[in-house]
């Protein structure tokens, strides 16, 4: 296996990581967001309270699964930019053989 093939393969890895980070993320936040809402239901004896109590906890969810997309999109950007260096030496040793 080349030189470019394992960087090739570490950049896919990185990708199944990010990918597998971002999941557990999500299902952190929405765990965050049940918790907050159990304590929201026990808390509370108006049903407004309530209300601004489960909306807040969507909310913040919400803002932690879109910071997960984000560093999960902006690594997949660096494995893919990886990969085309990898593919760019392929090339190069190819030109030179």
């Amino acid at each position: 296996m080349t030189n470019e093939n394992i960087e090739k393969a570490k950049a896919d890895t990185k990708k199944v990581v990010s990918d597998l980070g971002n999941k557990l993320a999500h299902a952190k936040a929405e765990v965050k967001a049940d918790v907050e809402k159990a304590k929201a239901k026990f808390g509370h004896d108006d049903e407004l309270g309530k209300k601004a109590a489960y909306a807040k906890a969507d909310i913040l969810a919400g803002a932690e699964k879109a910071k997960a997309d984000v560093d999960n999109k902006l690594a997949h950007a660096k494995a893919d930019a990886e990969k085309a260096k990898a593919n760019i030496g392929n090339r190069m040793n190819d030109a030179l053989k």
